[in-house]
Parts: structure tokens; sequence; C-alpha cells
């Protein structure tokens, strides 16, 4: 019980930690909407958040995926091959549907910072061997609508080098963007709510 507990207080501390990152960037979006169109932001997702059905990001080599089912609530669905997927199920878990929620609502709305150019050979900014893969898609669909390498942290620390799958050159983010997504990972994959167990057969 005092395990659960445990878990339970990790989640919420991380909820509350997402909903005030995302109360100040609110904040900060709204200013920007408010400008001139000249002056708005470009967005580093092409699609809308109401358009996005999941999110995988493989570090390290392992994958994790965040879907949203059909009535729009958020979940973890983590590996699943082929031999498991008639026995993988999924229980509605609302923190950390709440968590995932603000996560996904917050990397949606990256902006692009610095187009930077590649030089053919090198990969000075991590993009081209990244620790880091993110894939977007709309719902229902296998294929994503994009691929994003993941590179390095910026000599200042404030900004990420990303790669779009497929462009001739890099672009900047916000960090915070990319720390936002790896707490979320950490706070939803190594706290799951144990899947239902299988109906016992009667004899």
């Amino acid at each position: 019980m005092s395990q659960r507990r445990s878990k339970l207080v990790i989640i919420w501390i991380t909820v509350l930690a997402l909903a005030a990152l995302i109360f100040v960037k609110e904040r900060q979006l709204a200013k920007s909407q408010e400008e001139p169109e000249g002056n708005r932001p470009k967005w580093l997702i092409p699609i809308a958040l109401e358009e996005i059905g999941a999110i995988e990001v493989m570090r390290k080599g392992q994958l994790h995926r965040f879907e949203r089912d059909d009535k729009g609530i958020w979940f973890y669905h983590g590996q699943q091959d082929v031999a498991n997927a008639a026995e993988h199920a999924h229980r509605a878990d609302p923190l950390a549907a709440n968590t995932i929620s603000q996560a996904v609502a917050m990397f949606s709305r990256t902006r692009k910072e610095q187009p930077i150019p590649l030089q053919p050979g090198k990969d000075e900014y991590g993009v081209s061997r990244p620790d880091i893969l993110i894939m977007v898609y709309n719902p229902k669909k296998t294929e994503p609508v994009v691929r994003f390498s993941v590179g390095i942290v910026s000599p200042n620390g404030y900004s990420r080098y990303v790669l779009p799958v497929g462009a001739t050159e890099a672009v900047t983010i916000p960090e915070y963007q990319i720390t936002n997504l790896m707490a979320m990972i950490d706070a939803v994959s190594k706290n799951p709510l144990p899947t239902s167990p299988a109906p016992s057969k009667k004899r």
C-alpha cells in the first residue's frame, strides 16, 4: 500500500510541475499570438494538437508510445510486439492521462528558433546519430506525419538541435520541450498502472 502511495505522490508531483510550467508557457504563447501575423512563431509540428493521435519516443534504443483512445484520453502504450498484442490490455489512469496530455499539449506548441545549416559528412549537432527520435502520428495511422532526430543541447544550454527527418537543415527549439518529454516518460513508464489480470478459468 505504501509503495502504491509513493508512486501516486511521484505522479502528482510531476503533474503539478508540468501544470506550473504549462501555465507559464501558455501565458507566453498568448502574448505572442497578439503580435502581428508576420511576427508569429513557426511551429515545429505541422499539425494541430487535435490531429495528434499518438507520439512515439525512442530513447537510447527503448521505444515509448503514448496514444489517445477513442474518447480522447491519453495512455502509455509502451512496447508491444505482434505475438503479445492480443493479450495486451490497458486501464484508464487519470493521473497518468493528465500528465501525458499536458506534456503532449506543450510539445505540440514547440516553436522553431533558428535554422542550422548542416555540413555533409559532419555531425557537430548530434542529429545524425541521435539518442532520441520522436515520431508524431495522426489518429489510427501507421505512418508518422513527421519524424524528428533530436541532437545535443546548444552551448548556452537553452536550446536543443533537432532535425526533421528528410529536411536539409536542422533547427533549434527550446530545451525545456525535450526535458519536459523526458520527465513525462520517466513519470509514466516507471510508475505504470498494472493491466487487468486475465479472468481465471472456472473448473
